[in-house]
């Protein structure tokens, strides 16, 4: 009865992945998604950076994986902490980029499909003068870099959040300091900084769509479900008939 999972790590904005206060949110949708296919485990810790990260990933591996499950894949999400501009979670740039790497090339060595993840947009003006959304860009340029060096898929939300407010890069962007616009990132931030349902589930779509294109083998309609489905199930010979093995449809 074991069950493969998906394993989101990362900060609080994924240790908050589950809260359904938000009316919509990742880590239930994305387990809904894959209801009797895999397990979607979220491994959130609030306040940690890729130095925390650094000294937890084997650990969390090492318990996920107990049991005999596999980890199917492995969503990293660093860096809004590590931008942050004070002396408890700074991590600065050049030693960010090498702890993001080495959490990559740990994952992949331990044969762990990966997926990275670049810091979003922050609200400046609600967060005490320690988070600039130009460091958040220059973070997530450095996780796309990563991952294209690596050739594992990156997940680019500073760009999805600002098109997502029908924004490029090189407009005045809502939540910027001294820059003129009537929108807002209220819709997106519950406090500048951690995301809204609406946030989250721009997160899941592209996850969602990333898995598709670089990890078909992970769609839902090619993985067996657990179980055979009831209309399947002999109860004249329940055991012979729970635990044949399910094929997946060709």
């Amino acid at each position: 009865m074991t069950v493969d999972k998906i394993l989101l790590f990362g900060d609080s904005i994924t240790e908050q992945s589950y809260n359904q206060e938000y009316g919509f949110n990742l880590a239930p949708a994305l387990q809904h998604e894959y209801f009797r296919k895999l397990q979607v485990a979220a491994r959130g810790y609030g306040g940690y950076n890729t130095e925390h990260a650094r000294h937890i990933l084997h650990p969390t591996l090492d318990a996920e994986a107990a049991g005999g499950s596999g980890i199917r894949l492995l969503v990293i999400f660093f860096g809004t902490n590590d931008s942050a501009q004070n002396a408890q979670q700074h991590v600065p740039l050049e030693r960010y980029a090498e702890n993001v790497r080495f959490l990559a090339t740990e994952a992949l060595r331990r044969k762990v499909p990966i997926i990275l993840v670049g810091p979003a947009l922050v609200d400046e003006h609600k967060t005490d003068g320690d988070r600039a959304i130009m460091t958040n860009l220059a973070y997530s340029n450095a996780v796309g870099k990563i991952a294209k060096e690596l050739e594992v898929p990156f997940i680019d939300l500073w760009h999805a959040f600002l098109e997502s407010k029908c924004l490029k890069e090189g407009d005045p962007i809502p939540g910027k300091l001294g820059e003129k616009t009537d929108q807002s990132l209220d819709d997106l931030l519950t406090d500048g900084i951690h995301f809204t349902g609406k946030a989250y589930k721009i997160w899941y779509d592209l996850l969602c769509e990333t898995i598709r294109k670089e990890h078909p083998e992970l769609r839902t309609e090619n993985l067996p479900t657990i179980l055979p489905h009831i209309s399947d199930v002999d109860n004249s010979d329940l055991p012979a008939s729970l635990w044949r093995e399910v094929k997946v449809p060709e």
